[in-house]
């Protein structure tokens, strides 16, 4: 009711592959097929993904014993055939709707955008980015020809290819057990590599070093890896994970980079420090080490960026775009995988778990992310207040921040807001609100305005089994790349000070006013 009638949305909704059929094998609030067919053709379920038996079984039963009306079926046929037109699938023969989706220039245009914001610069010392496409730059790594890599796991048909392309294309053993598409962890002919686009930009030949695999100890061109770094002006090393390390089904044991991989950006590093970029190609949170963070002269995190990943990489790296990417999750420090039980999954045991509950040190926290350009922030020119005050009779205020691009570089810039409440429950910091700014030029300027809800800083009552104001004195702290503000924030379960101070003396007015 909410998503079609409230919200009026009209295309199909498709189930979880096999989740119809785990509503009478696994939960039992059906007691066969036709039952779940009902129950989910009625709730709205389109399509039934997976090879289940729950639709292509079950509801012509529960037609036939009137558990759901032809005009339920009808209507879902239609939304699924409203979107099969609007795709193309029934244009004429000559017609390939994949060619089609792939040369469109919007969605190439929004491939890489997505690619683009999605990169997040967590170091950069040495003034070694942007780079210099006159610089002799060497590009190392077991991902410098990455390409299915870059798509993860779940994907179309990679970026659009020819059928021709996909014909050549067979499958790996492990792509094949995981049920991978092909080209998952292999070449995608396609797929532009993180090598091929890094090449494309620089003035000069570009020297490439596997030096290792993703994981596995038998491939060994370290060595080889450190001659090429040593006699280059700037190394890039294209590091990271893949979907043989990361994916449904799929979980790691530890946080470090698997393989030979942290010994060869050790050797590298050894070699070369003060002129090697680091690029982490992953999905899941990685660890570094104190090492790696001391001596790498930038850390880029990419994750796996789509397929205009590598042209994305290569605008960042050479600083044709200004990195506004911020860190989806916690990069925690090498001592976290001992500190936490990996079967443990309570988020405040110990030193706790997520930028909500972490005690330690991060390598690098949730929502960074640097940026070529510095940045200023002050609160709007009508927060001269020292402090914030929300309360149950006053729960909504707005407040401004005002951001300024201090240069060298033009670019955007995302400014997030964090509520750290006092101590007494655990929570270290909450992200409350977070907005982008225009592309904005040296000197230019753009004023934010951030909505607090006081239903945004309730926290659950175990007594009250509710949500509940945490009343005291809190802090806000709002954060863009460099910059940082802070404000004090008053909570209130009753009227707030401000009303408490009005109702106290609107007597005395009154006795004032009678004698006037």
């Amino acid at each position: 009711t909410k998503l079609r009638e409230e919200w009026n949305f009209t295309g199909y909704i498709v189930s979880d592959c096999g989740a119809l059929a785990c509503i009478y094998n696994d939960h039992h609030y059906a007691k066969d097929s036709i039952e779940a067919a009902a129950q989910s053709k009625n709730a709205s379920v389109d399509i039934n993904c997976g090879n289940g038996v729950v639709y292509p079984e079950g509801l012509l039963g529960a037609y036939g014993s009137n558990l759901v009306e032809e005009a339920t079926i009808r209507n879902s046929f239609t939304r699924m055939a409203r979107l099969q037109f609007q795709l193309g699938l029934f244009d004429p023969k000559d017609f390939d709707p994949n060619n089609d989706i792939a040369t469109v220039g919007s969605h190439s245009d929004l491939a890489l955008e997505a690619a683009l914001q999605s990169i997040v610069l967590l170091q950069s010392k040495n003034n070694l980015l942007p780079l210099n496409p006159n610089k002799n730059i060497a590009v190392i790594g077991p991902h410098i020809n990455a390409s299915g890599a870059l798509l993860s796991n779940y994907h179309g048909d990679a970026c659009g290819c020819s059928k021709v392309q996909q014909k050549r294309c067979k499958k790996t053993p492990t792509e094949e057990f995981l049920g991978m598409p092909c080209g998952s962890l292999q070449g995608a002919d396609c797929i532009e590599t993180p090598y091929q686009a890094l090449a494309k930009k620089s003035n000069l030949p570009v020297v490439g070093v596997k030096g290792c695999l993703v994981d596995g100890y038998d491939f060994n061109q370290i060595e080889d890896a450190t001659k090429v770094a040593k006699n280059s002006e700037a190394v890039i090393l294209l590091m990271g994970l893949d979907q043989s390390q990361e994916s449904e089904g799929l979980d790691r044991n530890q946080t470090f980079l698997p393989g030979l991989q942290q010994e060869l950006i050790q050797a590298v590093l050894n070699v070369a420090s003060d002129k090697t970029i680091l690029v982490l190609i992953h999905g899941g949170s990685v660890t570094l080490g104190q090492f790696v963070l001391d001596h790498a002269s930038a850390i880029v995190s990419a994750s796996y960026g789509g397929e205009a990943a590598s042209q994305a990489l290569a605008s960042v790296l050479y600083g044709e775009y200004n990195p506004t990417g911020k860190l989806a999750a916690t990069m925690y420090p090498p001592s976290f995988m001992n500190e936490m039980q990996i079967q443990e999954m309570g988020l405040r045991v110990g030193v706790g778990r997520t930028h909500l509950y972490y005690k330690g040190k991060p390598e690098f926290p949730f929502g960074h992310g640097l940026s070529y350009s510095a940045w200023g922030l002050e609160w709007g020119d009508n927060e001269a207040r020292s402090s914030l005050e929300l309360s149950d009779s006053d729960p909504m205020l707005r407040t401004t921040i005002r951001v300024k691009n201090n240069g060298p570089k033009r670019g955007r810039q995302t400014v997030l807001m964090f509520w750290r409440p006092h101590s007494s429950l655990g929570i270290q910091q909450k992200l409350i609100g977070f907005q982008g700014t225009q592309d904005l030029k040296v000197g230019e300027e753009e004023v934010l305005e951030f909505a607090l809800d006081i239903n945004d800083f309730k926290v659950w009552d175990d007594g009250k089994k509710g949500m509940d104001t945490l009343a005291g004195t809190h802090l806000l702290e709002v954060r863009a790349s460099n910059a940082e503000l802070k404000k004090t924030l008053y909570l209130n379960k009753g009227p707030s000070t401000f009303l408490q101070f009005a109702e106290a003396v609107a007597p005395v007015l009154g006795y004032f006013q009678a004698f006037r």
